[in-house]
């Protein structure tokens, strides 16, 4: 297990505008808080170096948004006995840069654990429900089969996934969420640092 690290009161006042404004600037955030500039900026780029803060931009493509994908599933991919975690870390890496077909169409994705297995977990989306099993057995299947053997995949399920309700803790879609940011409204205490 790694190293614990607590955030100091300032850092937690940082992260905590960060993440109800990605795009607030260090002189803003030193304006809310009431923290020296030099300060946030030092702390802000630790956080950063250390990953403990990552920036995102989620475009949603569903029938919400862009309207692109109209179909989302969640495949649940149980591997056999033997694939270790790290030994799949490793074939995601070496295989998330070869398919632009595929990245296309994989909104995030997970590795687990079940029963001693290793399992693997993908949200797939395309502009139909049908094409994704076409995606899933085409396009992701051999790859895994082609890494890992033919007999690789012990157990499939699948979950239809009709709307996405909350992302990393605090960002509600619909709900909280104005102009790209968590809205003014929204309870300040609601915002979960820590």
């Amino acid at each position: 297990m790694g190293k614990k690290r607590s955030l100091d009161e300032q850092e937690k006042l940082i992260v905590k505008e960060l993440i109800k404004d990605p795009r607030i600037s260090d002189n803003q955030i030193s304006l809310a808080t009431s923290i020296p500039l030099k300060s946030v900026n030092r702390k802000r780029k630790k956080l950063e170096f250390e990953g403990l803060i990552n920036y995102y931009v989620h475009l949603d493509n569903s029938d919400k948004g862009t309207g692109l994908f109209e179909g989302r599933q969640l495949y649940i991919v149980k591997l056999k006995h033997g694939v270790s975690r790290m030994d799949f870390l490793e074939f995601l890496k070496q295989n998330s840069s070869k398919n632009k077909h595929i990245n296309q169409h994989i909104h995030s994705t997970f590795v687990g654990r079940s029963g001693g297995n290793l399992v693997l977990m993908k949200l797939i989306e395309s502009q139909q429900s049908s094409d994704i099993i076409e995606i899933f057995n085409c396009d992701l299947v051999p790859e895994i089969k082609q890494h890992f053997g033919e007999d690789a995949i012990v157990n499939t399920d699948v979950i239809h996934v009709d709307e996405m309700f909350r992302l990393f803790h605090n960002y509600l879609p619909g709900v909280n969420m104005k102009d790209g940011k968590i809205a003014e409204h929204w309870n300040d205490e609601l915002v979960f640092v820590d």
